[in-house]
């Protein structure tokens, strides 16, 4: 597959959408392991970035989800 700049926008902006959510699940985990309620003050105050193999493992997970996304919707526009 040769890549262009629209597969790179969609795949790269769909990085930056998932990872951000990504980031969000593993603080909201972090508030359920530790039995806290959610409230947007405490989870913002609390907020963490996974280091080394985790942050690493995380990132990847989310690169192979948002290149599959740019794949499937190169595909589909070209059905279209």
């Amino acid at each position: 597959m040769k890549l262009n700049k629209h597969f790179l926008i969609v795949s790269g902006v769909t990085f930056g959408v998932f990872f951000v959510e990504a980031l969000i699940h593993y603080n909201y985990g972090i508030l359920e392991s530790k039995d806290m309620k959610f409230n947007w003050e405490t989870f913002l105050e609390d907020w963490t970035i996974p280091k080394g193999k985790s942050l690493a493992k995380m990132a990847t997970i989310v690169v192979v989800a948002s290149t599959l996304s740019g794949m499937i919707i190169n595909k589909v526009e070209a059905s279209v």
